[in-house]
């Protein structure tokens, strides 16, 4: 029987098994069996008026894995965003609270999603990214247009000041039942395996669940965020931490985001990557 702190689970994928979901006990992880998403499980729970926790507690298949290898891959499972929308990705609206109410910005769709361990791709070999440390709300719309809280989510947002990088780290862990009296915890950056760069962060005694509770109806007041089948990933830093200190980041840092009570830390590093960036002009139709 799994217990109480253990409503947490983790998307992984594999070489050879693809997506798959597995709930967290302890040092295991338990593979689930009737879908490969959180989001499916989700909207399963919805679909069969299921509390999402006793789902997903019937549904183990009886495979294990060690979760300390898989989280330092050692293994070859690797971890997606701990939630996304796995059917349509840009049916995934990815979000951020403002400092004040009824503020909020567009951080990009779904495709913009990175998970634990991954090597997160910036433009420059040095780039200032605001705001480090953050913790994410999700969310998916009912068939009647009612959002549902899934759970919360370490994150790290990678925004620079020209706001050209955009990528949204999520996870390792989503937490189905967040009940943390005050949100505490870190923000560390690493090069060449030491410490450069480290802020303590705190809502200052606010529990989480009244500061969800107070923004949500400033996220979810417009209709197009009542669109069933829908999943919102809403970063909330900005509203329980106040001003946040920026972090100069050069390729290769590491950068590790921790918070008490809400699962193992997420670490990723950055990767200096134009890629095929560039400013396009559209062309007559």
């Amino acid at each position: 029987m799994l217990t109480e702190a253990s409503t947490r689970l983790v998307q992984l994928i594999h070489p050879r098994e693809g997506r798959r979901v597995a709930l967290v006990d302890g040092n295991r992880l338990h593979l689930l069996a009737s879908y490969r998403s959180a989001y499916s499980f989700a909207k399963a729970a919805i679909e069969l008026g299921w509390k999402l926790r006793d789902l997903l507690s019937t549904d183990l298949s009886g495979i294990l894995l060690d979760y300390e290898e898989t989280y330092r891959l050692a293994t070859p499972w690797r971890f997606l965003a701990s939630f996304d929308h796995s059917e349509e990705p840009s049916r995934c609206l990815v979000s951020a609270a403002g400092p004040t109410r009824s503020e909020w910005s567009y951080l990009g769709s779904g495709n913009s999603l990175r998970g634990h361990g991954d090597i997160v791709p910036i433009p420059e070999e040095t780039i200032e990214a605001e705001a480090m440390g953050d913790l994410a709300s999700l969310y998916i719309i009912s068939p009647d247009g009612t959002p549902r809280r899934v759970g919360v989510s370490t994150s790290n947002g990678l925004r620079g000041p020209d706001f050209r990088v955009r990528s949204n780290v999520v996870g390792p862990e989503l937490v189905l039942d967040p009940a943390v009296a005050s949100v505490e915890g870190s923000a560390t950056v690493y090069r060449n395996d030491e410490p450069v760069w480290s802020k303590p962060l705190s809502s200052d005694g606010a529990p989480l669940l009244y500061a969800l509770a107070a923004l949500e109806p400033d996220h979810f007041r417009y209709s197009d965020h009542h669109r069933p089948g829908d999943a919102h990933v809403h970063f909330i830093g900005a509203r329980l931490f106040g001003e946040r200190q920026n972090a100069k980041l050069q390729d290769g840092d590491k950068c590790e985001v921790s918070w008490e009570g809400l699962g193992r830390p997420l670490m990723h590093s950055v990767k200096m990557d134009r890629g095929d960036e560039g400013r396009l002009v559209a062309s007559p139709l």
